[in-house]
């Protein structure tokens, strides 16, 4: 799996359309498994249809349809096969408009601005249905306001000093909040027209509004989509055999852990480079490889593991490293020193319980415990492979025959296998 051929076909590789004019999602998923399979120059992707299937959850002439219309774009290109299956080369090169981003952003601007109309319309609907009538509510005529469902008196004057009307040509008042404009009463506050004191009966409506809704910040909805990405971006790196076994959707456990890391100021390749590290070193891959053994048991326990900081009281370490200076984590070196000295103690004799000997020569020089980076490199080796596929993998000391990836060692067997049969 390369990084650089995930984060093509996940940002920069062109989004296809419908004939409808909508993006082409599902040969954005094929092309997603591609790029997965793919080097780091676009090259050797060779996923079978079958596996395209598992990812995916397509049917075979779906993921086939979506092949071609890949093809016919020029997003990718046939190289060959190796053995049953065609094998893949990505147009790294081709890289997706910004207009597809601004066209996006006002995608969502026009979405937020008809949720506040429906709201807005909502609302007005909730006060026109909160209106009651009564016998003693007057109103005044007018030649250019009309409207249903209210009550006339032989009053004739208003009961408020404002009202929501709509126009008409008759004489008649109405209570109709659908389409509204405010006309305020000529009449003095609290008089009829004929100096009488107005009635505010049952339907006189009390004076207040609703609270403007708040509008989005638009740099924090920039901010969090970022966020997001980065978190997403993570999780589809980790490695394929975990990724498989995890649940769709990943757990929320997995997206805290991812979240709360890159929080701590990591970036997404840092905590790349941690999974990776771990996964080879806590002995996972070996885990995942045996067909002897029960394999990984909890994913979602193992994927936790691998992103989540160490045990390290410095917020800057990682592993044993300083993310910052790329050097030895100084906290860490002191409390080994500590844990030496510590151990050094408890193995002195007690003060006059027993004499020990002196030696009579120099003291030999005691050995200096191995650091985390040695150990990791003592356990793992990362070397180019011999086989066709040319690929840099990284594998524990000695591997048989030496040289090889698993794939390729796989296929060797295999080749002799049916030189053999043949």
């Amino acid at each position: 799996m390369s990084h650089e051929a995930v984060t093509w076909a996940m940002d920069d590789a062109p989004m296809l359309r419908t004939d409808k004019g909508k993006p082409d999602t599902t040969a954005r998923n094929v092309l997603q498994v591609l790029a997965e399979h793919a080097d780091k120059h676009g090259h050797n992707a060779r996923p079978s249809v079958m596996r395209i299937r598992y990812r995916t959850g397509y049917e075979r002439r779906t993921v086939q349809r979506a092949l071609r219309r890949l093809e016919e774009a020029g997003l990718i290109k046939a190289t060959g096969r190796h053995g049953d299956v065609t094998v893949y080369a990505l147009a790294l090169h081709a890289k997706r408009p910004e207009s597809d981003w601004t066209e996006l952003l006002e995608e969502e601007a026009r979405d937020k601005e008809a949720a506040k109309e429906r709201q807005r319309r909502a609302r007005a609907r909730r006060a026109a249905a909160a209106v009651t009538h009564s016998d003693d509510v007057t109103v005044t005529h007018s030649d250019d306001v009309t409207g249903q469902d209210v009550t006339h008196s032989e009053d004739e004057c208003h009961a408020l000093e404002e009202r929501d009307v709509t126009h008409s040509e008759s004489g008649r008042h109405a209570l109709n909040a659908a389409v509204t404009v405010l006309e305020p009463s000529s009449q003095p506050s609290g008089t009829c027209g004929d100096g009488r004191q107005a009635s505010t009966g049952s339907g006189g409506a009390s004076a207040g509004g609703s609270a403007a809704a708040a509008k989005a910040d638009p740099a924090q909805d920039e901010e969090d989509e970022v966020r997001a990405a980065a978190v997403g971006a993570v999780i589809g790196l980790l490695p394929r055999r975990l990724r498989d076994q995890l649940p769709n959707p990943v757990p929320r456990a997995v997206q805290d852990a991812v979240r709360k890391e890159l929080a701590r100021g990591l970036t997404p390749d840092q905590l790349v480079a941690r999974v990776d590290r771990r996964w080879w070193n806590h002995g996972y891959e070996a885990d995942a490889e045996s067909l002897e053994g029960p394999g990984i048991l909890r994913p979602v326990g193992v994927a936790v593991a691998l992103v989540r900081r160490g045990n390290c009281a410095s917020s800057r370490c990682d592993d044993g490293t300083d993310l910052d200076t790329g050097v030895r984590c100084r906290t860490c070196e002191r409390e080994a020193e500590d844990r030496q000295a510590r151990r050094e103690a408890a193995q002195q004799p007690v003060q006059a319980a027993f004499l020990m000997p002196v030696p009579s020569g120099p003291a030999e020089p005691a050995p200096q415990p191995q650091t985390a980076a040695q150990r990791s490199s003592a356990r793992t080796q990362v070397r180019d492979c011999e086989g066709p596929c040319g690929r840099a993998f990284r594998t524990v000391p000695a591997p048989a025959p030496a040289g090889m990836c698993r794939d390729c060692r796989q296929d060797a067997a295999r080749t002799a296998h049916q030189a053999v049969n043949a």
